[in-house]
C-alpha cells in the first residue's frame, strides 16, 4: 500500500513538472510582447497605413479611443499591432501617449550575410523574404529555436542562430533546422512629394540650394541629420532635403507619392493676413484687420488640430511677415492646403456686405467651393460665391492655396457681427466642415 502511494505521488510529480514546463516555456516566448507599449487614437478616424508615410496604401482605420499596442517608431510614426497579427503604421501626432517607450521593445541583429525570413517556424513554410547582416529586427517572441519578429506589414519568422538579441551574449541552441543564408543588398531611396523642392548643402532652411526637385523625383538616403536627410542623385550630387517633404521607402522600391485621404492626416497652413507695421483695413467700430485675422486663424488652428491635423501658421503675434515670406512658409511645409484670412473693405461705407472665397488656378477649385459651401451654412453674413482671384500669395504659391474674405469691415453691419468669438468659431466650424469634405 505504502508502494502503492509513493508510485501514485511519483506521477502526479511528474504531471506537475510538465505542466509547469510548458507553463514556463510559453511565458518565456511571450515575455517580449509584455514590453509592447500601448497609444489611444485621438482624432474621430485615422488610417492605418503599410509603412511610415502619407505615400502607403491604406491598411485599415480605427476610431477615436481605441487602443493601440506600439511595437515601433520612425518618423513620429508608430508601428501598431492590429488584429490577425496584421500591422501598420499610425502617425503620432492623431494619437495620445498612454504608455510609449518603444526602447523597451527588445531588438535583435542579424549576424550573417543574409537570412531568409519566413511566414511559419519551419524550414518547410514559405519565404516571405530576405534580411541582411547587421540588419534590426523587433523581437516578439522565441521558441524551439526560431524567433519570432515584425516584419513588413506581418509577423514572420527566422532561425534564432541568425539572429543577435541586443545586450544577450547567448543565443537558443535548440535549433531544430538549419536555415540557407544568401547575399541580398538593401538600397533605401525617398522620394519627393512636391514640384520645386529644395535639396540644400546643408541640414536648414537657411543653407543654400543646390538644386530642385519634383513630385516623384527619387533619391538614394544615405544617413539623418536631425529633420533632414542626406540623399544623393543618380549623377552623384548629395545634399539635404526636409523628411516632412520626402516619403523615405524601407525596401529597394521607391516610396509611392503621398496621398492624403482625411483631415487628420494633412498639414493646413493658415495665413492671417497683414499683422505689425501693415494693420490692413479698419472698421467701423475701430479695430484693425491684422488684429481679427489672427484671432479667427486662432480659433480655425484650434478647430483642425483638434480633428487630428498638422497645422501651421504664418505668424503667431502682431508681426510683419512678407507675401513672399507667407508663400514660402507654404512650400516649406508642404501644405496639402494654404488658407489666406481677410476681412474686406470698400471706400463707400455700407456698399457690400458678405463673404467670398477666392482660387487662383483649377487645382484649387474644389477646395474653394467644398469650404464655401459650408461657409455658407455656417455663418449669419451673405454668401458672395467663389471667385478667381490675383493675390500674390496664391499666384506665387506651388501649394494648394484659397483666401478667404470674411466680412466686410467697411460695412457696419458686418463688422459689428465678425469681432466675436461666436463668429470665429462659426469660421471654424465651416472650415473644417469645407475640409473634412474635401479630403474625402
Amino acid at each position: 500500500m505504502k508502494k502503492k502511494n509513493q508510485t501514485k505521488f511519483q506521477t502526479s510529480l511528474s504531471v506537475f513538472l510538465i505542466v509547469f514546463m510548458l507553463l514556463a516555456s510559453t511565458i518565456i516566448s511571450t515575455i517580449v510582447l509584455a514590453n509592447v507599449q500601448t497609444i489611444r487614437v485621438e482624432a474621430n478616424v485615422v488610417n492605418i497605413r503599410t509603412g511610415p508615410g502619407l505615400s502607403y496604401d491604406i491598411l485599415s482605420q480605427v476610431r477615436q479611443g481605441d487602443i493601440l499596442n506600439v511595437i515601433d517608431e520612425e518618423n513620429e510614426w508608430y508601428k501598431v499591432r492590429l488584429s490577425n497579427d496584421r500591422v501598420g503604421w499610425i502617425a503620432s501626432w492623431l494619437i495620445s501617449n498612454v504608455d510609449v517607450s518603444v526602447a523597451s521593445n527588445t531588438t535583435g541583429t542579424i549576424n550573417v550575410n543574409a537570412v531568409n525570413v519566413r511566414d511559419r517556424p519551419t524550414t518547410a513554410s514559405d519565404i516571405i523574404g530576405k534580411a541582411t547582416k547587421n540588419e534590426k529586427m523587433i523581437i516578439l517572441s522565441q521558441e524551439n529555436g526560431w524567433t519570432q519578429i515584425q516584419y513588413n506589414n506581418n509577423v514572420a519568422w527566422i532561425s534564432s542562430e541568425f539572429i543577435t538579441l541586443e545586450g544577450s551574449p547567448t543565443q537558443e541552441t535548440a535549433i531544430t533546422d538549419k536555415e540557407e543564408t544568401t547575399e541580398t543588398p538593401m538600397v533605401q531611396t525617398v522620394t519627393v512629394r512636391s514640384d520645386n523642392t529644395k535639396v540644400r548643402s546643408d541640414a536648414s532652411i537657411e543653407s543654400s540650394i543646390i538644386t530642385t526637385a519634383s513630385a516623384g523625383d527619387t533619391f538614394n538616403y544615405r544617413e539623418t541629420k536631425g529633420d533632414w536627410y542626406f540623399v544623393e542623385a543618380t549623377d552623384g550630387t548629395t545634399g539635404y532635403i526636409a523628411n516632412w517633404v520626402v516619403d523615405l521607402s524601407q525596401t529597394e522600391e521607391a516610396a509611392p507619392i503621398a496621398k492624403v485621404s482625411s483631415l487628420a492626416e494633412a498639414t493646413i497652413v493658415i495665413d492671417p493676413g497683414h499683422g505689425g507695421e501693415d494693420p490692413g483695413s479698419t472698421s467701423q467700430t475701430n479695430y484693425y484687420e491684422k488684429e481679427i485675422t489672427l484671432s479667427t486663424a486662432e480659433a480655425v488652428a484650434e478647430k483642425l488640430r483638434a480633428a487630428g491635423a498638422n497645422v501651421v501658421l504664418t505668424r503667431t503675434a502682431d508681426e510683419y511677415v512678407t507675401l513672399k515670406e507667407r508663400a514660402q512658409i507654404s512650400q516649406e511645409m508642404s501644405a496639402d492646403l494654404f488658407i489666406s484670412i481677410h476681412y474686406d473693405s470698400t471706400e463707400q461705407v455700407n456698399a457690400v456686405s458678405g463673404t467670398t472665397t477666392y482660387y487662383y488656378g483649377s487645382k484649387e477649385k474644389a477646395a474653394a467651393d467644398s469650404i464655401n459651401d459650408a461657409l455658407e451654412n455656417t455663418l449669419p453674413l451673405d454668401n458672395l460665391g467663389v471667385r478667381k482671384g490675383n493675390f500674390y500669395v496664391l499666384r506665387e504659391n506651388t501649394q494648394p492655396s484659397i483666401l478667404l474674405e470674411l466680412g466686410y469691415m467697411s460695412s457696419e453691419n458686418d463688422s459689428a457681427v465678425v469681432n466675436s468669438n461666436q463668429y470665429r468659431t462659426k469660421v471654424a466650424n465651416g472650415v473644417y466642415e469645407g475640409l473634412t469634405d474635401y479630403f474625402k
